[in-house]
Order: structure tokens, then C-alpha cells, then sequence
């Protein structure tokens, strides 16, 4: 995994997390590996812009002026977002030590045509990230999943997803990723068509007989 560089600095005691943000500020916490927590902010743009945001482990070293902060290395445990335009808040560094194993959620990526699909059927993906251990410097940035071979009501599961080297899925149950569903349009139309042919049944014939001997008598 590539690591992403970025400006940090120490959040004074008197910092206003609300004031931070005004001034294009990412408040946060740098914490873990058996050290202290340490309050810090990173530039909100600059956050964005490498993607650090988005799903996926990112290993992140740190530049600063403070050197506590300069040169330590971070995975991001969570991001805390707006409820409305959904923009990062608030940011979790976990400290990592690159000669330990870390767990990690890294994204799925799905590649290839799925027979099923071909068929006419549609890819259905359950996960979108799995949890991985490896040492920091291993860490994929994605996990690429070949979806070919499956056919129509086929799932691929965690126990046979291939892992890179040196990267070892965490799981206590062999879950599905991705699965290739039937076409529910076809499945819709054909109960329309059955029923626009269902046959209308028949008058009983006890009624015909009482009907006929009325009009006879």
C-alpha cells in the first residue's frame, strides 16, 4: 500500500472544534499503539482531495512541526461525517507500528462478466469491504474479486476469496461478497402474461339445468 503524506498539527486545549471547521479545519485524535492520545487537525481540502475519505485503508505518515507528530505513521479507524451533506467532522488516527500486524477494512473490487450475467441475470455484490490482517506496509488498497464463474443463484464466499500475499481475511463465519440474482423483470412479466391467460371458469351445470326447466315450464 502507497502512503499518503499529509500536513498535521497539535490541537491546543483552547481550539473550538466548531471554529476549526469554519477555518477549513479536520478536527481529530491521533491515538493507539500503546501512546497517548494526542487532539490534532489536518487541512479539510487536503483531506479530501487524497481521498482519505472514502472506504479502504489508507496508510497515512505524518509531516508536522510538532515532533510528536512528525513522521508517525496511521491508519484511519473512522470518519465522523455531516448528517446532511455528509462532509468529514471529525477523523480517528490509529498510531500503527509498521513491524506489527494491523486489522483493517480494505474495499472489494469486483472484476470480470459474470457467466450469470451473460445469461441475463444480475450481479448482486453483498460486501463492499472485508477485514484483513497483515503488517501496515502489505496492506492492499483494494482486494480485486473475479466474478466470472459465476452463474445464476451462485455466491462467492470469504473462504474463497484469494487473498494477496501476506494478507489473511479476519471472519468467524464464511460469509457471502457477491452473488448473481435472476432478472426480476422477466420474472414480473411472466406472472403479467399468466395472468392475462388465466381461464374463466364455467357457469356449474346444475345452474344450466334449473335455468333450461324454467324456460320449459
Amino acid at each position: 500500500m502507497q502512503r499518503i503524506e499529509i500536513e498535521v498539527v497539535r490541537r491546543e486545549p483552547n481550539q473550538n472544534a466548531g471554529t476549526l471547521r469554519r477555518e477549513g479545519r479536520l478536527p481529530g485524535v491521533f491515538y493507539g499503539a500503546g501512546a497517548g492520545n494526542l487532539s490534532v487537525h489536518v487541512e479539510a481540502h487536503a483531506f479530501r482531495r487524497l481521498g482519505l475519505g472514502s472506504a479502504g485503508a489508507h496508510l497515512i505518515r505524518f509531516n508536522s512541526t510538532d515532533s510528536a507528530l512528525q513522521g508517525g505513521v496511521a491508519l484511519i479507524k473512522s470518519v465522523q461525517t455531516h448528517p446532511v451533506n455528509g462532509s468529514p467532522i471529525h477523523v480517528d488516527f490509529l498510531r500503527v507500528d509498521v513491524n506489527k500486524p494491523v486489522e483493517a477494512a480494505i474495499a472489494l473490487s469486483f472484476t470480470g462478466k459474470a457467466e450469470g450475467v451473460v445469461e441475463g441475470g444480475i450481479l448482486q455484490p453483498l460486501r463492499r469491504e472485508v477485514q484483513v490482517r497483515a503488517l501496515p506496509d502489505k496492506l492492499p488498497e483494494t482486494i480485486e474479486v473475479d466474478v466470472t464463474p459465476l452463474v445464476i443463484h451462485a455466491s462467492l464466499h470469504i473462504e474463497e476469496l484469494t487473498m494477496p500475499e501476506g494478507v489473511e481475511a479476519v471472519f468467524t463465519e464464511n460469509y457471502a461478497l457477491v452473488t448473481v440474482v435472476p432478472p426480476v423483470v422477466e420474472s414480473e412479466a411472466a406472472g403479467e402474461e399468466g395472468g392475462d391467460a388465466a381461464p374463466v371458469a364455467d357457469a356449474p351445470a346444475g345452474d344450466d339445468d334449473a335455468s333450461s326447466e324454467k324456460s320449459e315450464g
